[in-house]
């Protein structure tokens, strides 16, 4: 990946979330969590599992960046107003 510093959301001294060209092609955009440790920058996550803690900020600054089409949006709204319904 090659991140967009003006993308970047820091979460802490050693991890923030980056938004950038994707690593298998310049003209896609990916996002990803990033961690920094002892040994460089890695994720302990590298599989399809996401954190729960890193869902919110993901999300955030993917719609902070219009990386979700509006469709998509849509169904993630409503997803989320269900989920305020079922415990209210």
């Amino acid at each position: 990946m090659k991140p967009d510093p003006t993308k970047t959301r820091i979460l802490s001294p050693s991890h923030s979330i980056e938004v950038g060209s994707a690593s298998w092609d310049d003209d896609e955009i990916s996002i990803r969590c990033r961690y920094d440790g002892e040994t460089g920058r890695f994720s302990p996550h590298g599989s399809s599992e996401l954190p729960l803690g890193d869902l919110q900020p993901l999300m955030e600054v993917a719609a902070q960046h219009d990386l979700i089409s509006p469709a998509e949006c849509t169904a993630i709204i409503d997803a989320l107003a269900a989920s305020i319904r079922r415990r209210s």
